[in-house]
């Protein structure tokens, strides 16, 4: 009986050793690439990292798959409505990758550590493609709606001997279409905003396979040598949603959009991926429908537009009729639906037109048009668009003003960027309002605008502007702007000084015409050598712009900062836009007459002084020019009483022997 037994046993591994690949190749191939990037939805560079990604597939057809996993702190959710795409298995890939940055990418996990900068992808993919495979790997995946389950099928066929003993099977669920928030500190991959949110794809939403640990696989059966077949099939149950940190969501889980991707590895501790493979989650025929979109909009040619009209073409190039869907227009965010009903068949078109649409422009505005939901077939059956990569447009931005917005206006940017103002970032996307948490950046507040000069920005010679308006200067005689800067570019050795301009538009951002250019002085350098700048608010230099060739006119105005060869960091506050007359007074400083304030910062008084003179005037003015203090000194030195002020930035200024001379004082109780 043992005998027969052990027959018997021989002979079932025989017929499995002996099957033959359905799909897999059972030549040789080369190298497909597997990018598993690491990215979060804070990180305001991971859009660049997934417009790299997503450029390297379309380039190489059928030999790059993506895997994004959300991991590290830039994952993680800080308010509520945030999206929680972490998993546990990508943490420990994260781990393992020796990640020192985000965005970061592992290309087959080739080299040593595996991450590396989104710069060195393109050559990677390029090295990896390029050589031979010892194993070709084929997945594909079905979906059954109606009970949730996904079977995987995973063929590995050996046209080669692996350099390792034993290779380990890795199987990713991915899913594409995910809605929600993402830092961005440029517009890197418009085609994934829709409205205010952003389209995630290649999530990693959990690993099928089951290994020792996420970085490892699953072991391969046998010995890898040429002429191995290994075949294994999968059943996951998929869930609503994956569970998360109350209130975070992690965006719901679609079955129309889901992936799977399989590779092989070197290694008992996850080493260099072999080769891999990926496909969509392939969907029961009689629900698959696809139609495209092609935005058609006449869009604005100036900042100045009070209405739009979106319009778009929607073409079914699927095999079966559509007889109704909606598809959706957004407008700074903000949805409108627009329904079809009819009958389009394969190949037909039609028209979407959502009318003239009133705006309220508020600075930056944005337009982008997205299908398709409750999409409908013949006898009303429920149909499934299954190819996201055409159904949305690109998202259009431009600068939209308000005509006569205002005739006057001061701006700290205490409450982040004020109405009717707006970057304009087309060549230098390096520019944004910072915020300190300890620190006061701006001139009396935590806020300003800042320009960031450090050689690695690659933004040397590159403007970027700060535009407002639209101004209505037709009851102001004798209009005028000014703000404050503060810069350091000496703490960089190669480090040039940055320039200022303003301009002015009278044709809504057509054709503007230059007020005033400068070289900016270096006002401080940073606390710490190697730190950012972070100045003091009596290191802000007073600019004031007689603007009164424009009187009697609707403008927009332009403060435009260019970084020089490099630096540190640019600021620019207190933008104050009114009567030329009513603007902060001018800072003057006189060799022959100079003066010294202390303690600065102050609370309950301050010290004048005086180098020489006995005889002097002493007048403090607040930011608007309004006189606050008025005294006369008869010594060397004075002491200013400023209980009565509150807490802000003040211009002192000391008259004597004819000459004037002033400096600022910040008073901080």
């Amino acid at each position: 009986m043992k005998k027969i037994l052990l027959t018997t046993l021989c002979f079932a591994a025989i017929q499995l050793y002996a099957q033959t690949p359905k799909w897999v190749s059972t030549t040789v191939q080369k190298k497909n690439a597997i990018l598993e990037e690491f990215t979060g939805i804070h990180c305001g560079y991971c859009p660049d990292g997934h417009k790299i990604a997503n450029d390297l597939v379309n380039a190489n057809p059928g030999k790059v798959f993506l895997i994004n996993i959300h991991s590290g702190s830039f994952a993680t959710p800080s308010a509520a409505g945030d999206l929680d795409l972490r998993t546990t298995s990508g943490t420990s890939i994260d781990a393992a990758s020796g990640v020192t940055g985000y965005p970061a990418g592992s290309v087959n996990r080739s080299t040593a550590p595996w991450s590396g900068g989104r710069n060195l992808w393109t050559g990677q993919v390029s090295g990896i493609i390029a050589q031979n495979s010892p194993v070709n790997v084929y997945v594909k995946a079905t979906i059954d709606f109606a009970t949730r389950t996904l079977t995987t099928e995973v063929e590995v066929y050996y046209t080669g001997t692996s350099a390792n003993s034993r290779n380990y099977l890795t199987v990713a669920l991915t899913q594409d279409g995910i809605l929600g928030s993402q830092s961005d500190y440029g517009n890197y991959n418009p085609t994934n905003w829709v409205g205010t949110q952003y389209l995630h794809n290649h999530v990693l939403r959990q690993l099928i396979s089951s290994g020792t640990s996420a970085t490892v696989g699953e072991a391969i059966d046998s010995a890898n040598i040429t002429g191995h077949y290994f075949y294994k099939k999968y059943t996951t149950v998929i869930p609503a949603s994956y569970p998360t940190t109350s209130p975070f969501t992690d965006g719901g889980i679609n079955l129309t959009k889901l992936g799977v991707v399989a590779y092989v590895s070197e290694g008992s501790t996850g080493g260099t991926i072999l080769s891999g493979f990926g496909s969509p989650v392939e969907l029961p025929a009689g629900i698959k429908a696809d139609l495209s979109l092609t935005d058609i909009t006449v869009k604005p040619t100036s900042y100045c537009f009070a209405t739009i009209n979106p319009k778009a073409t929607v073409t079914n190039v699927f095999d079966s009729t559509v007889t109704a869907f909606d598809v959706s227009a957004f407008i700074n965010g903000v949805e409108t639906v627009k329904h079809y009903a009819g009958s389009l068949a394969k190949n037909a078109s039609v028209t979407m037109d959502w009318g003239v649409l009133p705006l309220t422009n508020t600075g930056t505005f944005t337009l982008s048009l997205k299908g398709f939901s409750n999409v409908v077939g013949l006898n009303g059956v429920a149909k499934v668009d299954v190819n996201n990569l055409n159904d949305a447009s690109p998202l259009f931005s431009t600068l939209g003003f308000k005509s006569a917005a205002f005739v006057s206006t001061r701006e700290s940017f205490e409450a982040g960027m004020p109405a009717n103002m707006a970057f304009e970032t087309s060549q230098n996307k390096n520019i944004q309002i910072l915020t300190g948490s300890t620190v006061n950046y701006g001139l009396s507040s935590k806020s300003a605008v800042v320009w960031k000069l450090h050689s690695s920005w690659g933004v040397s010679g590159k403007p970027a502007s700060i535009i407002l308006g639209e101004v209505d200067f037709s009851a102001n005689a004798a209009p005028g702007m000014s703000f404050y800067y503060a810069c350091n570019f000496s703490d960089e050795a190669a480090g040039t000084a940055p320039s200022l301009a303003v301009s002015a538009s009278t044709d809504c951002g057509t054709t503007w015409t230059p007020v005033t250019s400068f070289t900016c002085v270096q006002t401080g350098v940073p606390t710490t050598t190697g730190n950012f700048y972070d100045p003091k608010a009596w290191e802000y230099k007073f600019v004031s712009n007689n603007l009164s060739a424009y009187k009697n006119s609707k403008v927009l105005l332009k403060i435009t900062g260019t970084p020089g060869a490099g630096g540190n960091a640019l600021y620019v506050d207190d933008i104050n836009v009114n009567s030329f007359a009513k603007l902060a007074v001018t800072e003057v400083s006189n060799a022959n007459n100079q003066f010294e304030i202390f303690p600065n910062p102050a609370s309950n008084n301050f010290t004048v002084k005086l180098t020489d003179a006995k005889n002097a005037t002493i007048r403090v003015f607040d930011l608007t020019g309004k006189e606050v203090i008025n005294t006369v000194s008869n010594g060397l030195e004075s002491v200013i009483d400023c209980n009565q002020l509150n807490n802000g930035l003040y211009m002192v200024e000391v008259t004597a022997d004819g000459s004037t001379s002033r400096q600022k004082v910040l008073i901080a109780k």
